[in-house]
């Protein structure tokens, strides 16, 4: 994950403006209660309340006596597979609120630290919202699948594909209609992202081959040319710029 940011507002905020973003942005409210307002309808939130905001969706919350929230935004693009705004509340547990205050207390930390965090609050999401459409329930939880066993290198895309109960043509087409990638594409660039994050976490301390296993590949080659493809140079070459302090643009779409 790449581009994120996260901001929290001043305590008793009454009105935050109608705006919009090029990314997507999670909100969670920490306290007070109202409405998030959009050009199709007024979404009500309270302490708890997760809104997922797809990009260029015109929105501000509006509350009486005043709310503090945790925004967080970034490209998500093939991870949220709607068009409009989706509610959510945390569960008993408060592990959204615990993910977000991560993120926000870490906004600054390195990128791979950060990007996983996101994941794990994407992957928290994910397990939670509940779509109107059964195809695109299905579909997210093809997602959260591979992405939950990625470094499983016997992972069988068409054995997840077959759980979802519809025809496995019918699953796939439906998959690349709403992430824009095909289930073997998606859980390739899981990994790559991965590798990129071990990389530069323990690059220092861990060898490619080691990166290669862990993420689900077993042959070397093969993970070379994948990596390169998505990350723009090969794992060995990625793992040298660490040290020179070098950093990569991902310049291929999958």
């Amino acid at each position: 994950m790449k581009n994120i940011s996260a901001t929290i507002t001043p305590p008793n905020t009454i009105e935050y403006p109608l705006h919009q973003h090029n990314k997507w942005e999670i909100m969670y409210y920490l306290s007070g209660d109202g409405v998030l307002a959009t050009e199709e309808k007024d979404i009500p939130f309270k302490s708890g309340s997760i809104i997922i905001v797809p990009p260029k969706t015109v929105h501000g919350s509006i509350s009486k006596k005043g709310f503090v929230n945790i925004s967080i935004s970034g490209d998500f693009e093939g991870y949220f597979m709607f068009n409009a705004p989706v509610l959510l509340e945390d569960n008993q547990y408060n592990e959204g609120k615990h993910l977000s205050s991560l993120i926000f207390n870490n906004r600054y930390a390195d990128t791979a630290y950060l990007s996983a965090l996101c994941t794990a609050y994407v992957c928290f999401l994910l397990q939670n919202v509940e779509c109107k459409s059964g195809v695109r329930m299905a579909v997210s939880g093809i997602t959260t699948e591979l992405t939950e066993n990625f470094s499983d290198s016997q992972l069988d895309v068409c054995d997840i594909l077959k759980k979802s109960g519809y025809a496995e043509d019918y699953i796939r087409s439906e998959f690349k209609k709403q992430t824009g990638l095909t289930p073997v594409q998606f859980l390739t660039k899981t990994r790559i992202e991965h590798a990129r994050q071990l990389l530069e976490i323990y690059g220092h301390s861990i060898t490619v081959n080691e990166v290669m296993l862990a993420c689900g590949f077993e042959d070397l080659s093969y993970f070379s040319r994948r990596f390169k493809q998505f990350i723009g140079c090969s794992p060995y070459t990625y793992k040298k710029g660490i040290f020179k302090g070098l950093s990569y643009e991902n310049n291929s779409k999958g």
